[in-house]
């Protein structure tokens, strides 16, 4: 049996006669459980594998990536297992949108293949990336700016044995973030890209989301719906109703 820990990816609902493939990467300190409930409200032939990074739930057991190009070859050569000749798709939420970027730039690189679509959410482009450095700050610190994004979780993370667990993926997570360093323009991406967005984030705006059209020749769709930086949580049902739009299209 396959050491859960050797592959980034979970694919909690198989479908091995899938059309299409949807491979979802969770924000910093956020693990692929937080789309475990997006299998059954995909199509039944959509299959969809959430990346766990490593440093969390069942791969806590390994070190926890601190550089974005460490991350994105995690995610690269997970994907790259579950690749055949079928279209896929990625869809990044806030860090996660920045590596599902770099890791289809990657696997343009090394396959000469992209994303059939890539959905990017809550997150900035890679030219308008803002360096920070709570990755560096006390635990306190680090608690309160992850209270700020997630006020419902604040009494959860008041607690020191929640701390110890969840603190140090969160920090080599910042940390990949904080200190990413967009390489030389790389060429555009061919597939399309649908960046979403809330009207009330407080990390990014809607001007600099819709930036993401210019790192695709193709088309780039906006969809800013209500709701903070979890906008994601609360409108569920929108989010996925775009993406099932969007690959029901893919051949």
């Amino acid at each position: 049996m396959l050491d859960p820990s050797e592959s980034a990816l979970r694919c909690y609902d198989p479908v091995p006669a899938a059309r299409v493939r949807l491979f979802c990467l969770p924000h910093a300190g956020g693990a692929a459980s937080f789309f475990r409930s997006w299998s059954s409200l995909l199509p039944s032939d959509v299959e969809m594998c959430a990346v766990q990074y490593p440093g969390r739930e069942d791969r806590w057991n390994v070190p926890a990536c601190t550089a974005m190009p460490d991350l994105v070859q995690d995610v690269v050569t997970g994907v790259r297992s579950r690749l055949d000749d079928r279209p896929f798709v990625l869809f990044g939420h806030s860090l996660g949108a920045i590596v599902a970027y770099e890791a289809a730039q990657a696997l343009r690189r090394e396959l000469g293949r992209e994303p059939s679509h890539l959905f990017v959410s809550a997150k900035e482009p890679p030219q308008h990336h803002r360096a920070d450095d709570f990755h560096r700050r006390s635990d306190e610190d680090l608690c309160g700016e992850l209270a700020r994004l997630m006020p419902d979780r604040a009494d959860v993370l008041a607690q020191p044995d929640v701390r110890s667990l969840l603190l140090p993926a969160v920090r080599a997570d910042y940390r990949v973030n904080e200190t990413y360093r967009p390489a030389s323009p790389q060429p555009p991406l061919e597939c399309p890209i649908t960046a979403f967005c809330a009207a009330d984030d407080t990390e990014t705006t809607v001007a600099e989301v819709q930036d993401w059209r210019q790192l695709t020749r193709n088309r780039c769709d906006l969809v800013v719906l209500p709701g903070d930086h979890f906008y994601l949580v609360p409108r569920r049902s929108e989010v996925l109703s775009t993406i099932r739009h969007a690959v029901s299209a893919l051949q």
